[in-house]
């Protein structure tokens, strides 16, 4: 399969929902600066999803660049990481309205749950497709990512379901700065030959 169709393919994707994810922030009716207060918490949630998508693309970059071969099973699994992601901008819009409602952040929750699961099986795709057809090293160093080794690190995503499950009861808020944190700490810290691929 031809690599940079499915590259630009996906690119596309993560534009519109980028697009989408602006969309719904409301420019206020009024001229005075104070109207725009009634924004910050979309503010917050939207900061939050570009930060998401922005470090999630990178990796994801990273992973094609790495890649010698896509094959279907990798086409298959990208659009279901794709799928995943296309619910952001409803989650990001939904804790938009109010960061400390319970019911908006469960579906964050989900979302961010869904994804992660997506995004670990097309790392594990890609690496083992690339094994297969006979670039072990390759698919070492997609498997040496830090975003896929704490994904599918059973202690931390442990210790991340208790925590998660006690912000979601006690402070529903706190979810945008642990998603924040996660992504800045796991997916944001990057391999090395991140920068040296071209």
């Amino acid at each position: 399969m031809n690599k940079s169709r499915v590259e630009a393919f996906t690119d596309a994707i993560i534009a519109i929902v980028l697009t989408i994810m602006i969309l719904e922030f409301k420019t206020p009716e009024s001229a005075k600066l104070s109207a725009i207060i009634s924004q910050i918490p979309y503010m917050i949630s939207y900061a939050v999803g570009w930060l998401f998508i922005g470090i999630a693309w990178y990796n994801h970059h990273y992973m094609f660049s790495k890649a010698k071969v896509i094959t279907r099973k990798v086409f298959w699994t990208n659009n279901f990481w794709m799928f995943t992601t296309s619910f952001i901008p409803v989650a990001t819009a939904w804790v938009g309205r109010d960061l400390n409602a319970q019911g908006p952040e469960i579906f964050y929750t989900i979302v961010y749950a869904l994804w992660s699961f997506a995004y670990v099986i097309l790392t594990y795709t890609i690496a083992r497709e690339n094994e297969l057809a006979g670039y072990p090293k390759v698919a070492k160093s997609i498997r040496d990512m830090k975003i896929y080794r704490a994904l599918t690190s059973w202690k931390f995503m442990g210790a991340e379901i208790i925590v998660w499950t006690l912000v979601l009861i006690y402070m529903p808020a706190l979810q945008m700065l642990l998603v924040s944190f996660q992504v800045l700490a796991v997916g944001g810290n990057v391999n090395s030959d991140s920068d040296k691929l071209f």
